[in-house]
């Protein structure tokens, strides 16, 4: 599915939301947890240095308990933890392997603290008698906390990219539920105005969907009148009209003995001009009424046939053949092809020339009308498909018969192709091609 350069993607956006609200969750769940950590771990760990310094204070210090004399290290030292045993007077009575001759801590105030960069613990026998100092290194709390932090973290630089592709696969799942709608106004034709179905979409889109259904309703109708008084028009013209040529014709024959003829046969003129443009635009009103999205087999040859014998005045003298194969079937609607071959013929005859030869070549799916006028220049080719354009020809037309056929051409699957000058610098063909019938 292509999107338009710098347009913002749903689907993209959703899944940074989520993948940054999911991290933020993560980090605020891992910090509340390492705060809790770190408040356990100071618990168990100040439990565990008091019951240490409560233990040394019941130690017996004498050679036959097996415990050190005063002032001798011992051999069987934490690797972390310091102990050190004082008397009342703060003489050092015993002292772990590890621990310093000095205090660890202020011997007068008993309890577990920080001091310096030491947790310490200080806890003192009920007569004063000895004071046992246990002492731990904030070092190694603080590596402890470190290494909950990675155990913390680990797992969320880990996940995160697997989180990131289950997003979006669950993302992708659910925006494929959009690809029916997608697809049924992809293939529609440019002037199918019916509603929109909503059956199996989610029901956050059916909003969406009644509102598009509600403007295509708005657009549908208006266009309706448009074209409604465009072949209401055209239709109450044609009797006026009709009218006013046959009083012209018989002001011509009146008036040829008093040299008003030339008047009247050019007020017959412009009322045939004015009476094809009402037809064309009888036409115009049909063909955008849809017509040409019927889907039936036409032969082009036998259409080309039969539309060639419409033209009856211009056959006896070979200025109009048909050449090409002698069947060939394209699924389309046999009205609006007959209306642009019609009008294909008619401008070859009109813009080629008097002398101007016109052939109309049958292909497997083609059908081309060319003549072997004077042309058009490559130029001005893109702009004749436009209303009311007309090329350099000084025949009369009204500029609406090759827009009509080009979209003849759209809403039958089918492509309009203009060329010229053709082989000799001369020459225009229109063709419509079309896809597999």
């Amino acid at each position: 599915m292509s999107t338009e350069r710098g347009a913002w993607q749903l689907e993209r956006r959703l899944r940074r939301q989520l993948l940054l609200a999911l991290a933020g969750l993560w980090l605020a769940g891992a910090i509340t947890a390492l705060v809790g950590q770190q408040l356990e771990l100071h618990d168990v760990l100040d439990d565990a240095l008091e019951d240490t310094a409560q233990r040394a204070l019941s130690l017996p210090l004498r050679d036959d308990a097996g415990v050190e004399a005063p002032g001798r290290r011992g051999d069987d030292d934490d690797e972390h933890a310091r102990l050190q045993i004082f008397d009342g007077g703060g003489r050092l009575l015993w002292r772990s392997a590890e621990s310093p001759d000095a205090p660890l801590a202020d011997l007068r105030r008993e309890g577990t603290r920080n001091e310096g960069t030491w947790r310490v613990s200080v806890q003192r026998l009920d007569d004063g008698d000895r004071v046992a100092v246990a002492a731990e290194p904030l070092e190694t709390r603080y590596e402890a906390l470190g290494q909950a932090v990675l155990w913390l973290l680990a797992p969320l630089l880990a996940l995160l990219p697997l989180a990131a592709l289950l997003v979006s696969m669950v993302l992708r799942r659910g925006f494929r539920a959009l690809e029916p709608l997608r697809e049924g106004l992809a293939r529609r034709q440019a002037a199918d105005l019916s509603p929109l179905p909503a059956a199996g979409l989610p029901g956050e889109l059916q909003p969406l969907v009644e509102t598009l259904n509600a403007l295509l309703a708005r657009v549908d109708a208006a266009l309706k009148a448009e074209r409604q008084f465009a072949a209401a028009g055209a239709h109450e013209l044609r009797t006026p009209l009709a009218a006013a040529r046959a009083q012209a014709q018989r002001l011509a024959q009146e008036a040829r003995g008093e040299g008003l003829a030339e008047r009247a046969e050019a007020l017959v003129r412009q009322l045939d001009r004015l009476s094809s443009l009402a037809s064309r635009l009888l036409q115009i009103a049909r063909v955008e009424s849809g017509v040409a999205f019927k889907r039936e087999p036409v032969d082009l040859a036998q259409l080309a046939r039969l539309v060639a014998d419409e033209f009856a005045e211009a056959q006896p003298g070979g200025r109009l053949r048909v050449e090409g194969l002698a069947s060939a079937s394209v699924a389309a609607d046999t009205d609006a092809l007959g209306i642009a071959v019609r009008n294909l013929i008619d401008n070859a005859l009109k813009h080629g020339g008097p002398d101007a030869r016109v052939t109309v070549q049958v292909g497997t799916a083609s059908i081309a009308v060319r003549d072997d006028g004077p042309g058009v220049p490559p130029d001005s080719l893109g702009r004749l498909v436009r209303p009311f354009e007309r090329g350099t020809s000084a025949a009369e037309g009204s500029g609406l018969g090759l827009a009509m056929v080009d979209t003849i051409a759209r809403q039958s699957g089918a492509k309009l192709v203009l060329r010229s000058p053709l082989d000799g610098g001369r020459g225009f063909e229109a063709a419509l091609h079309f896809g597999s019938a």
